[in-house]
């Protein structure tokens, strides 16, 4: 065993140094993953998330640590170090990797709030449609009835983003009209909230991955 080998002797300290630095640096990361995630999704944020693919590369940078200490362990005068930097960074991409996962979580509540919050204008554009035959070519031409108990955090919906006619068919699975709310979580993420009156959402489609939240649909991107 490693641990027999050399690191019987001072491996304590550099392990405690090392769970210390990579601990702090991972608290710190969970809690802004968690906390701007609650944020985004509060009603008072803009939903989206640019920042949090940089969560994503520190933890495969976490990664790319962990299997560059793995060398060490074939050198005796770098061994204790390199095994305690490899459980610091293990430690740090477990705690990234959970706190992904919740801030995930978080998210997706808040766009299932959404959607329940938005039924109101949902069902205004389909009142629209069954009174005149054809969708709205914009919002402003639908009225919008708020039940006296229907709260909205924020108190007023996201700038949703309405596409109609062949803008929609063509783009959107042939449906009249859809609903579009873009909520990225990085530079490279360009992820999407979409209504579909047919349902019709695909498993597969614009740029990533989509699932259901409601009636609607998050699109992964």
């Amino acid at each position: 065993m490693v641990f027999d080998l050399d690191c019987n002797t001072g491996f304590r300290p550099k392990l405690i140094l090392s769970l210390a630095g990579f601990g702090l640096f991972s608290l710190l990361l969970c809690s802004y993953t968690i906390g701007s995630s609650y944020l985004s999704v509060s009603g008072y944020g803009d939903w989206g998330l640019p920042s949090q693919e940089l969560v994503i590369w520190l933890c495969l940078f976490g990664m790319v640590i962990m299997a560059v200490s793995l060398f060490g362990l074939f050198s005796s005068k770098i061994r204790c170090a390199s095994m305690a930097v490899f459980i610091g960074a293990g430690l740090m991409v477990i705690l990234s990797v959970i706190s992904l996962k919740l801030a995930d979580r978080i998210r997706l509540q808040g766009f299932e709030r959404l959607s329940q919050e938005a039924a109101p204008l949902v069902a205004a554009i389909h009142a629209y449609n069954n009174e005149f035959g054809h969708p709205p070519e914009s919002l402003k031409e639908v009225d919008v009835n708020y039940p006296s108990d229907h709260v909205i955090k924020g108190d007023e919906l996201p700038d949703f983003e309405y596409l109609s006619g062949d803008q929609a068919t063509s783009r959107y699975h042939g449906n009249p009209w859809v609903l579009v709310l873009e909520t990225p979580t990085g530079p490279l993420r360009w992820d999407r909230f979409l209504y579909y009156p047919l349902q019709n959402y695909p498993s597969l489609g614009h740029g990533g991955w989509l699932e259901k939240v409601g009636e609607w649909a998050y699109v992964h991107e």
